[in-house]
């Protein structure tokens, strides 16, 4: 599941995600994002949240907005036959109500043809979904979603309107970002800045701005310049206390001739809910803060606009109204994006930063992405060669490891069998030693018993005098009959 997943995310590093969760991801993927190319190349179904209802298309976003606007052409369609209906029914003579109620009865008998069976949600045509009132039973007009961001035209203004010469900077605690850059920007240009983070677009940014000033070198600008700037970080720009109508009035229309429900009538060009015109901006989104600064970039009517990542916080329709923005306006404009499809739309030049310059590209975004992809891949297999190499290099260590274990191995069982050896022979020294001691023991036992103990020696013939001699039986002798 990802929510936004390419908000902060260089266009290096959207491009790897894409081509990553495209070609290599085998699992399924949940994604919110208002980036259209990535949404094209990414996924196959799209969900789109619309009148509090999910409604269900199969293909890439930009078949999606084709179905989409099918969609509304058909409901506007069947809305606009339906009110003729109704209106054809009061010439005939029958009431509003009555009318209303026929025009309703065949609204649901036009979605219950079919054979009477019920169609799954699965199944339906999003116009079945959507479209209808909930109250009256009718068909209801499409509401469109349009936001303008039409930046005034303003008076032109000679070149070059911004100057930079040989300009140096770096922050004291860490290395040098530019060394030595030199360029212009006039009423006419048109570019992007692109690179990967932390090689310093919007710290080129704030020098162009004047809010940081370089270490070497000068830039000269034009004394009757305007500039607007769009920050994503909306702290630096807006009174978090104030609503949104209080702040263009208190900032940006102190004059007589501009009131508050013009105030109201811009926010609400720019995409803003009335709801949120009159709280605290603090209570807003960031997508409803985004939509301020628009209001009050509109109201300063620059010559030069300066985006930095205007596109974190908004939608896909609002990024379209943006680009269309940038294409029309009389001004020059410096972007900084990683969103392919605005830097398309707007027709912006590109200009790669990083190795201390600010250097133009020779091609479009599209060829930028091609060269782009072209590193990632040569990076890859520059890292896969090297992650080989240290493999082969740590298991040269284990094979040589193991191999001294085996010969410390073999060393300590010599030594084990030699000891065990040594022990055996001592111990069998050792018994032979205890044998031939106890027979010796058992040699003087028999001895000291022989001494001990006398010896008779009997006459049987004498005996035989004393005792006198066994008498014999005499066997008797029975006669057989």
């Amino acid at each position: 599941m990802l929510d936004e997943p390419t908000n902060h995310l260089d266009l290096n590093a959207v491009l790897w995600l894409d081509d990553y969760l495209a070609s290599k991801w085998k699992g399924t993927l949940l994604i919110v994002s208002h980036d259209q190319d990535f949404l094209s190349n990414v996924v196959d179904n799209i969900i789109h949240l619309e009148t509090l209802k999910l409604n269900y298309y199969k293909g890439d976003y930009d078949t999606f907005k084709k179905m989409h606007a099918q969609k509304i052409k058909k409901m506007t369609k069947d809305y606009e036959q339906q009110q003729k209906q109704i209106r054809t029914a009061k010439r005939k003579g029958k009431s509003n109500t009555k009318a209303t109620a026929d025009a309703k009865k065949r609204n649901q008998q036009q979605k219950g043809r079919g054979g009477g069976k019920k169609k799954s949600r699965k199944n339906a045509p999003p116009e079945d979904v959507v479209g209808e009132s909930s109250e009256t039973g009718l068909l209801e007009r499409p509401k469109e979603y349009i936001v303008e961001f039409n930046f005034t035209s303003v008076s032109d203004l000679r070149p070059p309107v911004i100057e930079v010469m040989g300009v140096s900077f770096g922050y004291k605690s860490g290395p040098e970002l530019f060394s030595d850059v030199s360029f212009g920007i006039t009423m006419s240009s048109r570019v992007t800045i692109v690179g990967p983070n932390g090689v310093g677009k919007s710290t080129m940014i704030k020098l162009l701005l004047g809010e940081l000033e370089p270490t070497e070198g000068e830039i000269r600008r034009n004394h009757r310049l305007r500039v607007g700037k769009y920050n994503q970080h909306f702290a630096d720009i807006l009174p978090m206390k104030k609503s949104a109508t209080q702040y263009l009035l208190d900032t940006y229309c102190k004059e007589d001739d501009f009131t508050y429900q013009e105030a109201r009538n811009l926010l609400g060009k720019v995409g803003l809910q009335g709801h949120a015109h009159t709280i605290p901006i603090q209570s807003c989104s960031g997508g409803q803060k985004a939509r301020i600064v628009f209001a009050g970039l509109i109201l300063q009517q620059p010559h030069i606009i300066y985006l930095d990542e205007p596109t974190n916080h908004l939608d896909i329709e609002s990024i379209d109204a943006l680009a269309d923005a940038i294409r029309v306006f009389n001004g020059g404009i410096v972007l900084v994006s990683h969103d392919a499809r605005l830097i398309k739309e707007a027709e912006c030049d590109l200009w790669v930063c990083g190795e201390k310059s600010l250097t133009p590209f020779d091609g479009d975004i599209d060829d930028y992405r091609d060269a782009l992809l072209a590193d990632i891949i040569k990076q890859e297999e520059e890292m896969k060669a090297i992650s080989n190499k240290k493999e082969e290099v740590a298991r040269a260590q284990r094979e040589s490891t193991l191999n001294k274990h085996r010969k410390r191995t073999n060393r300590e069982k010599r030594e084990v069998r030699k000891a065990t050896a040594a022990m055996a022979t001592s111990q069998k020294a050792t018994g032979d030693a205890v044998a031939m001691a106890n027979a010796e023991k058992a040699e003087q036992r028999k001895r000291r018993m022989k001494k001990e103990v006398p010896v008779v020696q009997v006459d049987a013939s004498k005996l035989a005098s004393v005792f006198g001699k066994k008498k014999k039986k005499k066997k008797k002798k029975v006669a057989a009959s």
